[in-house]
């Protein structure tokens, strides 16, 4: 019922705006004049027949409530004749569905429900597009203000980028597979799970001839070269493995 009443009265505005009046206000217009052309039938009636009977004012009094019941009978058997009338101004005093003023000429295209909830996520994305923007549009501005400080020459720019343009990368494809190859040594040696002694860590050449002294006896030796001056022995004594009172040497021949 309000839904309807809210719709009417929208046609109603329309019309208003179309015509400069609407249904509603022709059917009170129209209802206004049947009772009153009502009223003023029965009231001459009554004025007649009190004139014609020379009724006494006893009479004059039932005569005037006979005139307010009568009145009542023809308006309640006047009700279906306008409720006709109504019917026939609601269908000429009406604005057709294809007819807009020049004010409403966009809503000529109507959309359903799921397109204008396409329209209406659209129109989201282009205020979160235009945020964006805007926030982009102060930062180029702030960078621009800097670059301003700091002024680069337009041949120094084009310089830079004819150096960047003529640049060549060379091919890295074999490179980057000897890289992995040695990754995979190095791991591989690295995360061995063989014990590695102290011997094995600094005796890395095959081979390698050894022998055990006594260091007393390498001090004896050194102080009888010394001595007797016989030149320089060539070797190079590496430390491996100590104990109290023996070491471990390289002695290179």
């Amino acid at each position: 019922m309000a839904s309807s009443e809210l719709q009417k009265r929208r046609l109603e505005e329309y019309e208003m705006q179309l015509f400069g009046f609407h249904s509603r206000a022709v059917y009170a217009t129209l209802q206004n004049i049947v009772n009153e052309r009502i009223c003023s039938t029965i009231e001459k009636m009554c004025e007649t027949i009190g004139k014609a009977y020379e009724l006494n004012s006893e009479n004059l009094s039932v005569l005037e409530t006979n005139r307010k019941q009568l009145e009542k009978v023809y308006f309640k058997r006047a009700m279906p004749q306008l409720e006709n009338i109504k019917n026939v101004v609601n269908k000429y005093i009406a604005v057709p569905s294809n007819v807009l003023l020049e004010e409403d000429k966009h809503q000529r295209i109507q959309y359903s429900d799921a397109e204008f909830e396409s329209l209406n996520q659209r129109l989201k994305d282009l205020q979160e597009r235009a945020k964006k923007a805007t926030i982009l549009n102060a930062i180029l501005k702030e960078e621009l203000q800097i670059l301003e400080q700091f002024p680069i020459s337009e041949g120094d720019v084009n310089k830079m980028c004819d150096v960047i343009e003529n640049m060549k990368c060379s091919d890295v494809g074999e490179k980057m597979y000897q890289l992995v190859e040695d990754y995979k040594q190095f791991s591989t040696s690295l995360f061995d799970t063989k014990k590695i002694t102290t011997k094995m860590k600094y005796n890395t050449v095959d081979n390698l001839k050894c022998k055990e002294f006594d260091l007393t006896v390498i001090s004896l030796h050194e102080n009888v070269s010394k001595k007797k001056n016989r030149g320089r022995l060539a070797q190079k004594l590496i430390p491996l493995e100590q104990t109290t009172s023996k070491c471990w040497w390289y002695f290179y021949y």
